[in-house]
Parts: C-alpha cells; structure tokens; sequence
C-alpha cells in the first residue's frame, strides 16, 4: 500500500506492523552485525545495538524521519540474532545503527543496503577510549553481502 507523502511523492507505507513483524508480501533481506575489539580481535559482550528506519522527506531530501526497527546487545560471542529488514527503497527509504558500549567509542553504520534474499554482514571493530576527546566513528560500506538462506523449517529434514 503506498500513501502521499508531504511533497506529493508516492512512498511505501508502513512495512512493519505494531509488532515490528514484516508483512508477508514485502520482499527482504538481512541483516548481520558481529562486534570485536579493535585491540584485541576478541568478541565485544553487551554491546547495545539499535538499527533504524530513515525515511528522507522534503523537495531537496532536506530533513528525515527515523523509526527504531530493533534494539539487542551482543552475546558472549559478540553477536546479535540476524535482522530481517525490508528492502532498501533509496534514495528515500534507508537504514542506520547505532553503537554503543561502555569503555568505547560509539560506532554509526549509515546508509546500511539490504537488498532481495541478500545478506548484509558487519563486522565491527570498537576502539577502546583512551583519550578524553570524544570521537564517533561511521561506516558505510558493509564488510560482504552474500546470499542468504534460512534454515528450512524441521520438518524438511
């Protein structure tokens, strides 16, 4: 279903429902984000991670709404389940993720592509705080994308 959006410009409605459980006829792709230390290799454990719709409005894309999609924090192996998005629909609909964990500079994916049956994998390496000056890093290019298939359901076996 699309609607109007203020610039008369047609735009997908709502893909998720109250749930955040993508409707059945959306086409999608996933999302994958690993976290390590930058020092050390090792995995990062409770990292908070919130990844973001933006959706780009205005005649010259001059301002944005964003919509929190998922929030998780690593596990022991510095992991969070893989996200199902909806496919990017650029240059109006896109997807960003926030970083964060204590000890560490905090760490922006922007721009992250998800395309069709494709996984868009991350592997994010945090730098520890050294120094007082207060730094944020961004990333816009996803470490690989690859073909995603799920695991068939039990009874395939």
């Amino acid at each position: 279903m699309n609607k109007l959006n203020v610039n008369n410009k047609y735009m997908k409605a709502n893909t998720l429902n109250m749930n955040n459980n993508l409707n059945s006829n959306e086409e999608t792709g996933y999302l994958e984000i690993t976290v390590t230390d930058d020092l050390t290799g090792m995995p990062v454990p409770n990292v908070h991670i919130e990844v973001f719709e933006l959706i780009i409005l205005g005649e010259f894309a001059e301002r944005a709404l964003s919509r929190l999609i998922e929030s998780y924090s690593t596990d022991e192996n510095g992991r969070i389940p893989i996200i199902e998005l909806t496919i990017s629909e650029w240059p109006e609909h896109r997807y960003f993720a926030l970083i964060d964990a204590f000890g560490y500079h905090s760490l922006n994916l922007v721009n992250i592509p998800i395309y069709e049956d494709v996984r868009t994998v991350y592997n994010v390496n945090l730098r520890r705080i050294t120094s007082p000056e207060p730094i944020c890093e961004y990333i816009r290019t996803p470490t690989r994308t690859e073909y995603y298939e799920p695991s068939p359901p039990i009874w395939f076996f």
